[in-house]
């Protein structure tokens, strides 16, 4: 039972600081995007590894492909954010 209230606890906290970032970064940015993708996906790992999904299986798969695509967009953005700090850097030196 521990583990069930330390999983609801995680996935609220990490809710919250998704939450929080949406209001603070700028999405327009690739690393912005970045950082709350990354936290989309943790928020639907630590969900869907809640137990419980026995008897709603369906769910469960939701939520890793919602978690799956989360970590895709996370790539991609980070990938664009490394190429920015890179023409950044050889334009500043």
């Amino acid at each position: 039972m521990a583990e069930t209230g330390h999983s609801v606890r995680a996935a609220d906290v990490l809710a919250d600081v998704l939450a929080e970032v949406r209001e603070r970064v700028d999405r327009r940015e690739a690393l912005g995007e970045a950082q709350v993708a990354v936290l989309e996906a943790a928020v639907n790992i630590v969900r869907a590894g809640q137990p419980g999904f026995e008897v709603m299986p369906v769910e469960r798969s939701e939520l890793v492909r919602e978690a799956l695509g989360a970590v895709r967009a996370a790539t991609v953005a980070t990938g664009v954010a490394l190429t920015y700090a890179h023409r950044t850097a050889r334009v500043l030196t």
